[in-house]
This record gives structure tokens, C-alpha cells and sequence, in this order.
């Protein structure tokens, strides 16, 4: 049941004109939800850029909430409400300039997924797209991080996906109303989120996937991350948009490099030409956070909070150098034993021994005619 609470505050974004930047300022002169629901058309046209005619859409809007409608929608749905005031509020996105009012949640957010990175990209990937979003997602995710990411087509779903497999959190971020399963082939997956990690929106329950909702989506990716890794991504792309917000944040921008000639790497090589962080493996990633990592841990020791373990934070990669390059060889698609033999340079018994111990860690996959692949996650 929801509280009297908040009930003001899903009133509050349920209201005509009043989104999350016209919320904030009318949150400060008015202090709390019931406090705006109960202002005058005149109190609402005095605060700074709102104005009258506004301010009548504002109250004339009040009339026309179904309010009950969404509530049992929410029950229904086993929908938590978190509000900009509460506790359980990410601190990571209330700072940033335009926070939603309210989140609606599926699962339960953690102290953990502070330390957050946003995995984004196409939904037209590439098999080496593919690779490298699980890639990164699986290594980041055994260094005790949560994955966030928009719950998309491609890209996102992949790093989802690697995430759960690898048994780390991970956060989805959708552009509609948490009973809205969109793309629909994703609600095995949706389901599985909200049991280990955790769905968020900012809409209302039923709201549709319109086009508009993306890039206010974004916003909260990006706002929930230490720092965004843009795998894939055409010259117009989500996932620049979500770079735009990252760097509006103040956040960390990483970019994998893609082949030249390919349209969908375009946006991927101008970040790096722009100055973005090129990551190939997940520890690029750590060695540009180490600094904002240990500032975070001593703080949450000092108030007496758990940070996931430094060593899971800072440990090389579960793979030896030669397991590494191999699996890195494979990341541009499948190739025969001759071949790796002749990219790799490494001796018949050397290559044959590291492939086996590869495909003991289901990392790849051999097919007849000693064809060798990473191994990709399985979609329902």
C-alpha cells in the first residue's frame, strides 16, 4: 500500500507541465508535493519560469489525474515508488541537474550500485559488438560492479545479459512505464533483472515507448554511472545522447574502437578522436576511476557502509596472458586453428593448450572443422 506520502508525489508527476526540472524549482519554493498539489494558480505563476499561462495548465491538470487507475496499476505490478527525498534515492543521480521526481522501481536498489557503469550502444551490433559488450560487461561484473544500461535491442541486452550470467547486478533503465515490456522479446530477461538487479523508469505505469521518452532516459543511464562505455554507435545514435548527458554530469566517457569502414563504429572513432578513454579490456575502465574508486571507499568506511571488497575492485584479470590475447584475437569473429595459429605466433601445443583451457571456462566455443568463436550467451 502506498503511503499518504506518497501518494502527493505520484500525484505530483502525474500533473500536466510539471516535469522533473519545473518539479525541482517548484519543490524549493514550496518545500514538499502536497505543497505544490495545494498552491494557487497565482502562488504557481510567481515562481521563476513557470508563468501564468502555464501555471493555469498546471491546475487546470489536477482535475484530470486518474489516480486511482495508477495505483492499482502500480500494485498490480509490484511497483516500488522512491521519491527525491527518500533514503534509498541513488546519490549518484540526484546530483545531477534535472533528477527524475520520482523512480519507479522493480527490485531493490543496493549501496553497491554506486559503483555503476553504463554499457551502451547500437541495437544493430555486429558480432564483434556483441562479444565486446559481454565481454566487458562479464569482466566488469567480477570486479564487484553493476552494469546499468537501457534494457534495449543489441547492445544493451548483451551486456544485461552477461551481467546476469556472470551472477553480478545489473540495472535496467527503460524509456516507458514498468508494466510496458518493450522490446517485447525481452521479458524472460526483464523478469530475471527485477529478481537480481533491479528495473527503473521515471514513467508512469502504461506509459508507451514513445521516441521522446529515449533521450530523458538517458539522462538517468548516464546519471547512475560513474562512467558510460559506448560499444557500437552510428554518427546519430541513443548512445550519444547518453555521452552528451554523461559529459553534461561530469562523468567519465569510454569508447571501443570499431573498424574503420564500419557504419556503425562512426560514432564509437569520433569519440576517441574527441578525446574519449579507448577501452579494450575492463581494466582501461578501472585505471582512469582508481582515484574517484578510493575516494568512494574510504568515504563509505568512514560512514561505516560496506563498499564491495577492494580486492574484487582492483584485481587483474582471471585470465593469463596468453588465455587474454587469444580471447581478444577471437572478438573480431570466428577463426579456424591455422589462423589463430599464424595471428597469434604461438606454437602448435601452446595455442591447442590455451584454446582447451579457454573452452574448460566456457569463454569459447569450438565447432567441427576446429573453427574457434567466443562463447556468446544464449538468448531465450
Amino acid at each position: 500500500m502506498l503511503t499518504q506520502e506518497l501518494i502527493h508525489w505520484l500525484r505530483l508527476v502525474l500533473t500536466p507541465e510539471i516535469g522533473s526540472r519545473r518539479g525541482k524549482t517548484l519543490l524549493e519554493r514550496f518545500k514538499n508535493p502536497k505543497a505544490v498539489l495545494e498552491a494557487s494558480l497565482d502562488e504557481i505563476a510567481e515562481v521563476e519560469n513557470v508563468g501564468r499561462e502555464v501555471a493555469k495548465k498546471i491546475v487546470a491538470g489536477r482535475k484530470r489525474i486518474d489516480l486511482d487507475r495508477q495505483i492499482k496499476l502500480i500494485e498490480k505490478n509490484n511497483v516500488t515508488l522512491i521519491p527525491l527525498n527518500n533514503e534509498l534515492y541513488p546519490v549518484s543521480l540526484k546530483s545531477i541537474f534535472d533528477p527524475p521526481l520520482v523512480l519507479f522501481v522493480k527490485g531493490e536498489i543496493l549501496p553497491q550500485d554506486y559503483f555503476s557503469i553504463a554499457i551502451v550502444g547500437t541495437r544493430l551490433a555486429s558480432f564483434y559488438g556483441r562479444t565486446m559488450s559481454e565481454k566487458l560487461s562479464r569482466q566488469l561484473t567480477e570486479k564487484g560492479f553493476t552494469i546499468v544500461s537501457g534494457g534495449a535491442r543489441g547492445i544493451d541486452t548483451f551486456s544485461h545479459q552477461a551481467a546476469l550470467r556472470a551472477k553480478g547486478r545489473t540495472l535496467a533503465v527503460l524509456g516507458c512505464g514498468l508494466d510496458i515490456v518493450y522490446p517485447p522479446e525481452n521479458k524472460k530477461l526483464f523478469e530475471e533483472i527485477a529478481q537480481k538487479g533491479v528495473m527503473i523508469s521515471e514513467f508512469p505505469l502504461s506509459t508507451k515507448p514513445d521516441k521522446g521518452n529515449f533521450p530523458m532516459r538517458n539522462r538517468i543511464i548516464s546519471g547512475l554511472s560513474l562512467g558510460v562505455v559506448v560499444i557500437e554507435a552510428p554518427q546519430k545514435s541513443g548512445a550519444l545522447i547518453t555521452v552528451t548527458h554523461a559529459n553534461e554530469q561530469g562523468r567519465e566517457v569510454f569508447s571501443v574502437p570499431g573498424k574503420a569502414d564500419s557504419f556503425v563504429s562512426k560514432g564509437t572513432n569520433q569519440l576517441l578522436r574527441e578525446g574519449a578513454k579507448l577501452v579494450e579490456n575492463a581494466d582501461d575502465i578501472i585505471e582512469e576511476l582508481e582515484p574517484i574508486l578510493k575516494s568512494k571507499i574510504k568515504e563509505l568506511k568512514a560512514n561505516q557502509i560496506e563498499p564491495p571488497p577492494e580486492k574484487q575492485l582492483f584485481i587483474q584479470p582471471q585470465l593469463s596472458i596468453p588465455e587474454a590475447e587469444l580471447y581478444d584475437l577471437l572478438s573480431s569473429g570466428p577463426l579456424d586453428f591455422d589462423d589463430i595459429l599464424v595471428k597469434s605466433r604461438l606454437p602448435v601445443s601452446a595455442a591447442a593448450s590455451v584454446l582447451t583451457s579457454l573452452e574448460l571456462k566456457k569463454l569459447v566455443k569450438q565447432s567441427p572443422g576446429k573453427i574457434f568463436a567466443m562463447e556468446l550467451i544464449k538468448e531465450d
